[in-house]
C-alpha cells in the first residue's frame, strides 16, 4: 500500500484511502475533533481501539498555522525538517531546503520570522518543511479565517505534491475547493 489508509477512525468515513499523488478533504464536525483526527493520523495521538491507521510511510502533520518554529527563519525552518529526518551536512540541508521553499513560492521571504509573514505563506512554509522530510502523506489541518488550502496550492504550479497522500482535515465543506471528494 502506497499513501494512507484509515478505518474506524472516529469522526472519519468508516474506510478512507488517499493514495500518493492524491488530494483528499474530510469534514468533521468539531474543531476539538479535527485536531484529535489530525493528531491521530499523523501519529501524535495514540489510535483509538478498533481504528486502523496504516501509512504507507512517513506521515507529516502541517498545522493549520504551519507549525513553524517561532524562532527560526523561513529557511531555518525548512531546514530544520532536514536536519531532524536525514543524515546529510547543513550545506546539503540548505540547497535542499532552498528547492523546496521556492518551490512554494517563498523565496522572497527566507530570512523572515514566522510573524513577519502572512498567513498563507505560513501555511505553504509549513508544507516546505513537511516536504523536507520526504513523507509518503502529509494531514493538511485547517481552520476557518484562514486562506483555503485548496486556494494556496493552487496558485503554486511549481509545488510538487504528486509524491504525496494529501489529507485535509476540516470542519466545513465550503473549505474543501481544490479537493477530490470531500466527505
Amino acid at each position: 500500500m502506497d499513501g494512507l489508509l484509515l478505518e474506524r477512525v472516529p469522526g472519519l468515513p468508516e474506510r478512507l484511502h488517499v493514495e500518493v499523488g492524491e488530494q483528499r478533504a474530510v469534514v468533521v464536525p468539531q474543531a476539538a475533533d479535527r485536531r484529535r483526527v489530525a493528531d491521530i493520523v499523523s501519529g501524535l495521538d495514540e489510535v483509538p481501539p478498533g481504528a486502523i491507521v496504516l501509512p504507507g510511510g512517513p506521515v507529516r502533520l502541517v498545522p493549520a498555522e504551519g507549525g513553524l518554529l517561532p524562532h527560526f527563519t523561513v529557511l531555518g525552518n525548512v531546514m530544520h525538517g532536514h536536519l531532524t529526518t536525514q543524515s546529510i551536512t547543513r550545506q546539503a540541508a540548505r540547497e535542499q531546503s532552498m528547492v523546496q521553499a521556492i518551490g512554494c513560492g517563498l523565496e522572497d521571504v527566507l530570512d523572515r520570522y514566522p510573524h513577519e509573514i502572512t498567513p498563507g505563506r505560513r501555511r505553504l512554509a509549513g508544507v516546505a518543511r513537511a516536504l523536507a522530510a520526504y513523507p509518503r502523506a502529509i494531514v493538511l489541518e485547517d481552520a476557518n479565517g484562514l486562506p483555503t488550502w485548496g486556494s494556496l496550492l493552487s496558485i503554486r504550479p511549481s509545488l510538487d505534491v504528486t509524491s504525496v497522500a494529501l489529507l485535509l482535515i476540516t470542519t466545513s465543506t465550503t473549505r474543501t475547493a481544490g479537493f477530490d471528494d470531500a466527505e
